[in-house]
């Protein structure tokens, strides 16, 4: 549409009330954040946090996710969850934002090291959760808790708790872990999806297994039929 783009032109203006503006009409225009893709333009191009389709949250709140975060498709993110890709330099004469933050004026970039963050596929990370520097990703299908304070790489699927944040246990077993990463649903669009949405709205793990020795069970009866002839 092109009030969407003329929207996102203006927001290079660099004005805060304007950008708050135009954040809120792209939503309002393009149906919310699940899917306004102009929201996601803006915030890719001038903001360097990528986040894909279905993604909501805290990841759409200004500067709550550090630059070069990328965040994928169908994540459910808190509002006051925190992602912290740099930080405070020890090593210069004094660990001040003044002396290597551009906003203070002082110098005209940014001076200490942003490490890129990647986050998967229907993660969910709970309110207050902190994610600190070092870490690099958090997999496809991971929980972070509420009030995690996460400081390494969490698995797909993995549900991580406290502070600091350790695995307390897994979504399902190996072998459905397995197949989801297999699967790479989330690359489906949610028309896609919606033929089959049964399956989002029901304990996954029994659903597979029944299916499993459903069809195991299909495969003696045919066998069965098979010798018979």
């Amino acid at each position: 549409m092109l009030i969407s783009i003329l929207l996102y032109k203006l927001y290079a203006i660099k004005r805060k009330c304007l950008r708050s503006f135009i954040r809120w009409a792209v939503c309002k225009i393009e149906g919310g954040e699940l899917y306004s893709v102009t929201l996601r333009r803006i915030f890719k191009d001038y903001h360097e946090v990528e986040v894909g389709m279905y993604s909501h949250g805290g990841c759409f709140q200004l500067y709550y996710f550090d630059r070069l975060t990328t965040i994928g498709r169908y994540c459910s993110i808190a509002r006051s969850a925190r992602a912290i890709n740099h930080n405070h330099s020890m090593d210069y004469m004094s660990a001040h934002a003044l002396f290597f933050n551009p906003v203070f004026k002082l110098c005209s970039k940014s001076l200490v090291e942003f490490i890129p963050l990647k986050i998967g596929n229907d993660v969910w990370i709970g309110e207050n959760a902190l994610i600190m520097p070092h870490v690099t990703e958090i997999a496809d299908g991971a929980i972070v808790a509420a009030g995690a304070v996460v400081h390494k790489n969490v698995t797909p699927y993995a549900v991580v708790v406290g502070n600091p944040a350790r695995i307390v246990r897994y979504r399902f077993s190996r072998e459905v872990i397995d197949e989801l990463l297999a699967s790479r649903w989330w690359k489906k669009d949610i028309e896609e999806i919606k033929p089959y949405i049964e399956d989002f709205q029901q304990p996954y793990e029994k659903l597979y297994y029944d299916r499993k020795q459903t069809g195991a069970k299909q495969e003696k009866i045919e066998e069965r039929e098979c010798s018979e002839q």
